[in-house]
Order: structure tokens, then sequence, then C-alpha cells
């Protein structure tokens, strides 16, 4: 007799890659689908989404809603939109509502985008609902945001530069100072152009004049995270990103206006430093003491409550901010300890794409854009280029490798992002479709 055999059956893992092609789920376009497209890409010019991520959210919406053969162009601060059927090309110049990018408004921009792609709603449905959304006040009030802004600059002083808690508690004072100033300014002003320049002068001489009186020992400690949220990082990031993507004109255009930016925050200090005459090696010295264990993760947990406040994180928003915002910096000192510094924002920026596209489809999570532009920020590239330009204009004796470690970092982190986009691109291929990924 045949001895029994148990039979050992193996599950069959079975992938169905899925399109990542825009669905049509209109038959034909309304009249007002045109005007929706141009609103809806204003409204996300408005909120910081790059150049060839608007065009490709666009046109699935254009798809959803019954126009494939739409024709879309998209330039950091205007919108182009020809349809078939339309004797005319629309345009529009995208301004930020309100003055900064509210995280409150940005999610529910992405909401109508969700429902616009799904085709559960019309094009003047969508119009009446970013119309609502602009004009919609900020969900918390001025008081709240300005201490957020001063928590957020404290946390980051402990993270990049290793403050001890006095000059952590200056920078919290300053952090409010630049708060109220950001609220006061009109958007569109020439105040708004020149709130940069005069804020970094300004608290340059504050500073610079504490540190003569012996009051501050390490001024940059103080001075670089008020003006966290005035540094480019995330705009030189997005315009690496927009170049490795093709999209010559928004990337070489938003460099340039991040460089600028950087150069007119570096000549506000140095104009602060040449009225006090405080010797630019003891004005510009940052000596980057070594962490402890936890301080900079503690520091990271500050920096995102303040963020929170400051922009007006939507519901559950805070949870999920800090978990991508841990995610980056883990990722950042992980690449540091396996390949160096030079590679570190790329893994920093691999890990928060990928874990802000996946959480960003957990009921309540917000978008991945809200995400993005705090990690950027913690990635460090605005910072250090901040201190190395204001460094170098003032003939400070540095690593003469400081600008080209700053070059490598805004790429690294550039491919990062590029990387890690691609990577949720292949898991929503294959991933199941009960769990609801969104598109990107």
């Amino acid at each position: 007799m045949n001895a029994w055999r148990p039979k050992l059956r193996i599950p069959r893992l079975d992938f169905h890659a899925r399109s990542i092609e825009a669905t049509q789920y209109v038959e034909s376009p309304s009249a007002q689908l045109q005007e929706f497209l141009v609103k809806l890409g204003s409204a996300l010019l408005s909120v910081g989404t790059a150049s060839t991520d608007i065009q490709r959210t666009l046109k699935w919406v254009a798809v959803a809603l019954g126009s494939p053969h739409t024709a879309l162009i998209v330039f950091p601060t205007i919108i182009f939109v020809g349809m078939p059927d339309e004797k005319e090309t629309r345009f529009e110049v995208a301004e930020s509502q309100g003055g900064e990018v509210r995280f409150d408004r940005a999610a529910r921009i992405y909401t109508v985008v969700d429902q616009a792609t799904a085709g559960t709603i019309t094009a003047s449905e969508g119009i009446a609902a970013i119309d609502a959304i602009l004009a919609a006040k900020p969900r918390f009030n001025r008081v709240l945001r300005v201490l957020g802004h001063g928590l957020a600059a404290a946390g980051v002083g402990l993270v990049l530069l290793g403050a001890d808690p006095i000059s952590m508690l200056y920078a919290f004072v300053l952090g409010v100072l630049v708060g109220v100033a950001k609220l006061l300014v009109r958007p569109g002003t020439y105040a708004a152009i020149l709130l940069p320049i005069l804020t970094a002068f300004a608290l340059a001489l504050i500073v610079f004049a504490a540190a003569r009186a012996g009051f501050v020992a390490e001024p940059l400690q103080v001075l670089v995270p008020p003006l966290v949220t005035l540094l480019p990082g995330a705009v030189l990031t997005t315009g690496i990103q927009e170049l490795a993507a093709g999209d010559m004109v928004a990337g070489s255009s938003r460099l340039v206006s991040g460089i600028a930016q950087l150069l007119f925050l570096a000549f506000g200090i140095i104009a602060a430093l040449t009225i006090t005459g405080v010797p630019a090696s003891i004005a510009l010295f940052s000596s980057h003491p070594p962490l402890g264990a936890f301080q900079p993760w503690l520091g990271v947990l500050l920096f995102s409550l303040g963020l929170f406040f400051y922009y007006c994180g939507p519901r559950r928003s805070f949870y999920f901010l800090t978990l991508v915002l841990l995610v980056a910096y883990g990722g950042q000192l992980l690449g540091n300890a396996l390949m160096g510094s030079a590679f570190s924002g790329f893994f920093g920026a691999l890990a928060l794409t990928l874990v802000a596209y996946l959480v960003q489809s957990i009921p309540g999570a917000p978008p991945a854009v809200v995400c993005f532009l705090p990690a950027f920020w913690l990635l460090v590239p605005g910072a250090t280029g901040l201190i190395g330009l204001t460094q170098s204009a003032a003939g400070t004796d540095i690593d003469a490798s400081t600008l080209t470690a700053l070059v490598g970092s805004i790429v690294s982190i550039a491919l990062g992002v590029l990387s890690g986009t691609a990577l949720y691109r292949q898991i929503f291929r294959i991933a199941p479709a009960r769990w609801r990924l969104r598109l990107v």
C-alpha cells in the first residue's frame, strides 16, 4: 500500500496590475468644465503643488468629466486650459488666497480633486466648492496660530542646530513675533514681497545686539529657527523635481525664485551685522553640538505641533503629520549613518514621500502635500543654505564645500521624492482595490 501523503496547498499570489490612467465617467463635458479646471488648477498652484503634478491631476479630472482631449499648460503662477469645443483658451494667474498655504484649505481642495476624478461631482458643483473653500476662515484664531509659529521655531532650533533651552526660549519669542508679522501683512502687497528681507533684518538686529551685550552665546541658534517658514527649501526641491520630470520652465523659474529668496534673507542678516558691528566670526559661528538620544525627536514633536496650529491642520492631521516628520527625520539619520550626509536627504525624502502617499488614503489623514512642506524644512536645505550663504557673504572662514553640499542635498532630496513617487505608483498598481489608495 502506498503511504498517505498530505497535500500541501500553497496559496496563490495573484497580482493584478491596475491601470493608472484616468477613467471617463461623464459622456460629454459640461459648459462649466473649462472654468472648473482653471479654478481647480489655480487652487492647487496656490497650495504649492508641483506644476507637473497639477497638469497630471487636471488631465485626470478632464477625462473623468468628459473631455479627454483637453490641452493643459501649467506654470508656477499661471495655468492655461484649452478644450476642443471652446473658442478660446482660458488662463488664470494663481495667487495665494489669504497669504500662506493653509493645511485645512489644502486638504479640502484635494477632497474636491478626489470627488472630481471619481466623477461624483459636476463641474458647477466643483466651482462652488472651490469658491467656498477659498472664502472659508482659518480653523484656528490668530493667537493660537502665532503661538504655534513660536513652538515650530523652538522645535526646529532643537532639531537642526542643537539649541540649548535658553536659545530655544529666545527662538520661541522671536518665532511669535515673526508669526504676528506674517499674519498682519496683506498678501499681494509690496510689504508681503519685502517681508522676508525685512524680517531677517529686524530679527538679526535684535539677535546681534543681544549677542553684543552678552545675552546670546550662539546667535545662529536664535536667529535661524524663527525664519524657517520663510526659507525656500520646498521651492528649491520642487524646482529640481520639476526639472528632473522635464518641466524646464517651471523648474528653472522655481530655482531662481528660491535662490533669490535665500539671497534676500542673507542680505538682511548681513546688513544687520554691518550696523551692529558684531564680528562675523562671533555672530555667524555655529558649533552644532551633539544631540542627546531624545532631544531631536522632541524637537520634531514641537515642530509638528507648532506647524499644526500655525497652518491650521485639519482634524486628526497632527498624528499623521508627526508620523511623516518622524519618518523623514529617521530616514535622514539612517542615510547619514549608511552613506554619509551627501545622501542622507535622499533616504529621508524617499521615506517621507512613500509614507505620506500611503497614509493619505487613511480616513482623516491629510493629503500628501500637507506633509511635504514641513518635511522639506526639516530636511535641512533651506536652513543650511541660509547659513552657508550668510557666512560666505560675510567672509567668515568656513568650509568651502558648504554651498556644494547644499546643492547636493537639494538634488538628493528631489531624487528621493521622485523615487518615492515612482515606488508608490508601482504599489498602487498591484495593491488591492479595497485599500483605496489615492492615485498620484
